[in-house]
Order: structure tokens, then sequence, then C-alpha cells
């Protein structure tokens, strides 16, 4: 049975301040890529998305709202203003960039930690299975940004963590990614949740945590 909760969660894991400057719209379907491309220029590079998705009954198996974490890099001129030539991934992410009207996003999935286009998450090339997305950013410099993004980067084609280990960094989930990412610069995040017989930092683990060290705001609210 626990084999059958363990699935469950993995594949839920991969499907894993100030109110002023908080933007809510509402509407009763789900978003399509149109609907959330009007937001992009109201984000940064080096944002934290968390997402809730329907159409997966795995969702039942994570506790909290949100379903999946992803770090948004953004535009080519987003990455632009944030990254020049001498940040070690530049030219990486610069080579995504295939029609320069891509909106990339660094996650670990089923295929790893990997870059890939936005679109590409939560099925918005067809059906739209994005019910909602909130969008934090760091109430920190331009340098703690890049050194977060650097070290997430560095995980770039590490393998998808399905025993949901959080004493070790060699394989990672979504959420799991931006954990072990800030605990290279000594910011140690550890509010935890039961689930089955695992102990994980779920996406809502993860954001209220940084919410309550004041690391973050909230920048954008779609539902």
């Amino acid at each position: 049975m626990y084999r059958i909760y363990a699935l469950i969660l993995c594949l839920c894991l991969v499907g894993c301040t100030q109110k002023k400057d908080i933007e809510v719209s509402t509407q009763k379907e789900n978003f399509s890529y149109e609907e959330v491309s009007e937001n992009f220029s109201k984000l940064q590079c080096g944002d934290i998305i968390n997402i809730e998705n329907s159409h997966y009954i795995s969702n039942i198996a994570i506790p909290g709202r949100w379903k999946h974490t992803l770090i948004y890099l953004g535009s080519l001129k987003q990455v632009q203003e944030l990254l020049d030539t001498s940040f070690p991934y530049y030219e990486k992410i610069v080579k995504m960039y295939k029609t320069q009207k891509e909106i990339l996003v660094l996650d670990a999935n089923v295929g790893g930690v990997q870059i890939r286009t936005f679109d590409q998450m939560a099925n918005l090339k067809n059906e739209s299975y994005l019910k909602a997305m909130t969008c934090f950013r760091f109430l920190k410099e331009n340098t703690f940004i890049k050194d977060f993004l650097k070290n997430a980067l560095d995980y770039l084609n590490y393998p998808y963590d399905y025993q949901m280990d959080l004493s070790s960094d060699q394989e990672l989930y979504c959420s799991e990614l931006v954990v072990c990412s800030l605990k290279k610069m000594n910011i140690t995040l550890s509010k935890q949740t039961q689930v089955f017989k695992y102990r994980i930092i779920s996406p809502t683990d993860l954001i209220e945590e940084l919410v309550e060290k004041k690391l973050v705001k909230n920048v954008l609210i779609l539902e």
C-alpha cells in the first residue's frame, strides 16, 4: 500500500507582506496561456511561482493548496535585465530562446531539473490544467538573486527525487530545488508536512516559511 501512496505522491509533486503589491484576477475556468501571459511583465527573473493544477487525481495526496513550484527565468529581456555574460549559465539560458518569444522556467519534474518553457507547464499548450498561480519575489538585492539562481542552475540534469529524501541533494523534487539552493546560502527552511510515511517540504510549506522569515513578498496571484 505504501508503494501506491508513494507513486501518487511522486506524481503529485511533479504536477510537482505587502498587500499593495498583490494583483488579483478571478475567473471560473482554468487559465489559458494567453491569459497568464498578460502578467509576465509583472514578474522578474528569479521569482518563485507556485501553481495549483486541476485534472490530476494525484493532487489529493499533497497537502496545501499549491502543487508545484517553479523558478521563473522569464523572457529574454527579463533575463538580460538581471544577468549578463559573466553569469555562469548565461549562454546556456540564452540558447533556449529559439524564437526569442519564449518564457522560461527552471523546475524539477520527472525528467529531473531542467529549463523549459512556461507553456509546457500545466498542459498550457492544449487544454489548460492551471487553476491558480501565485508569485513571490525575494526581498533581497540582485546579488542575492543571482547567487540563488546560480545555485539552482548548478542542479541542472539532477534526477527527480522519488524517495522524497531531504537529507540529500543528489535527487530533487520541485520545492526541494528551492530549499537546497537557499541552503547553500546558509538559509535553512525546515517546515515539513507528514504525507503517508514521508516528511516533505511541500510547495505550500515552502512559501509559508519564506513569508514567515520575511524573505519574500507576494507580487501576483491569479485565481
